[in-house]
């Protein structure tokens, strides 16, 4: 009885204080919605790079010449190394059995012309096998074939980015694009696949063959890259290393030397990408738990307050009877209330925008259940002790003796009470 005694005066007293009982709430309910939507920003995004990834090809293995280094946020080749041939492409593919394909990949900044219309795009120059490797998909018109390979032609297919700024809305195919003076004919046109780990536009592509790249454009025999598609994702890791141990052997290098190339698989990838992606979940996540702990602390201050401003209520308890600990329960219980009334609100605020943001804002947003817990669990264990910390030390106050029974007022439980009303206890 005397938890729902003491729990019924706590309500009272909350609804007696209606605007410092929301705004106490308050924090704790902007807190918990931030965490909840943080973190799922955080594994939205985490998805997304993990489909961009994933998009760049199926269990993917590069071999990029010389070192490569982050710089300014992306993968960039360090030096000029001349070692890496299309004959090393030929050989992982025809000697490593866990290699389904290989194709060599040879690209450059150039401006490419139709017409009035002239735009800077990236030629490339690679196989047939570059686009099943890289998951490009023939939106119309075909593939290279093994004569254009052979004999060099000047074909070409393209990506939609490369589309709209040369031939706006006409259709590409069939049309000559020129080159550096060359003219190439498009074959086919590329679905739209977006934008890669390094955020490159990889529609903004002009691919053709890599014997007519070597032969007419740069006129030269080395190549910068090789991509290779493991037969199964179990066998990255193997094939990856026995790649490594055959261009250490085919370019001659000895145990005292360092390898002059640069292996980066999608699991690579995918591991690094994961780190900097949680990393900046914990950063927002962090930024978002901040604002719980101001909420909690506002609590912790309005229990203050509270107590040094209802002195008169907790003698006039005391005097009808209350124990120290009916009136620790008592504030406790306020501040519970408190507590689960913003973490409430607070969920209900973080899943309705996490919600209502991948719904109607079409953000990348994934509701995780554990974000809730989470941000929720804290909530009790520290309303309890902000609730008890105001209460470690009452406030100072002399204890109420009866007056003498002739005593005028003897009703009066202290010297200038008029009442021993409950209702006292909330007209502060």
């Amino acid at each position: 009885m005397k938890f729902f005694s003491s729990l019924g005066i706590a309500v009272k007293a909350l609804l007696s204080h209606k605007t410092r009982t929301f705004l106490a709430s308050l924090g704790v309910l902007i807190g918990i919605g931030s965490v909840i939507v943080m973190v799922a920003i955080g594994k939205g995004s985490q998805k997304e790079v993990m489909d961009v990834i994933a998009g760049m090809g199926e269990n993917l293995i590069t071999v990029n010449a010389g070192e490569m280094k982050r710089r300014g946020g992306r993968l960039r080749l360090t030096g000029n190394v001349t070692t890496l041939k299309i004959r090393d492409a030929n050989r992982i593919l025809e000697e490593i059995g866990e290699v389904e394909r290989a194709a060599p990949f040879e690209e450059k900044r150039m401006t490419a012309k139709f017409g009035n219309n002239s735009a800077e795009t990236t030629l490339a120059g690679s196989t047939a096998d570059f686009s099943v490797i890289r998951g490009y998909s023939l939106q119309s018109g075909e593939y290279f074939s093994e004569r254009d390979a052979k004999t060099a032609n000047r074909v070409a297919i393209i990506g939609m980015t490369a589309v709209k700024n040369l031939f706006g809305e006409e259709d590409p195919l069939g049309q000559v694009v020129k080159v550096h003076f060359i003219p190439f004919k498009i074959i086919g046109v590329f679905e739209p696949k977006g934008v890669d780990t390094n955020g490159l536009d990889q529609d903004d592509l002009l691919l053709i063959p890599i014997s007519t790249y070597m032969r007419r454009i740069v006129n030269q025999t080395h190549i910068t890259r090789i991509f290779v598609q493991a037969s199964s994702r179990k066998n990255i890791a193997k094939a990856s290393e026995k790649i490594r141990e055959l261009l250490r052997e085919t370019h001659k290098l000895t145990d005292d030397r360092n390898d002059d190339f640069t292996l980066i698989s999608q699991l690579d990838l995918e591991e690094m990408k994961l780190e900097t992606t949680e990393l900046f979940t914990k950063l927002i996540v962090g930024v978002a738990a901040i604002s719980l702990l101001v909420g909690g602390i506002g609590i912790l201050a309005v229990m203050l307050i509270s107590v040094k401003e209802r002195t008169r209520e907790i003698g006039i308890r005391r005097a009808v009877g209350a124990t120290r600990r009916d009136i620790i329960c008592q504030f406790l219980y306020e501040s519970l209330i408190i507590g689960f009334l913003g973490g409430g609100l607070g969920i209900v605020l973080g899943v309705g925008l996490t919600l209502g943001l991948t719904h109607w804002g079409h953000w990348t947003l994934i509701l995780d259940p554990n974000s809730i817990w989470i941000a929720s669990w804290p909530v009790p264990d520290s309303e309890f002790c902000l609730a008890c910390s105001p209460l470690s030390k009452p406030p100072n106050s002399t204890p109420w003796k009866p007056l003498p029974s002739n005593s005028p007022g003897n009703s009066a439980p202290y010297p200038g009470a008029e009442r021993t009303d409950i209702d006292l206890l909330f007209k502060n």
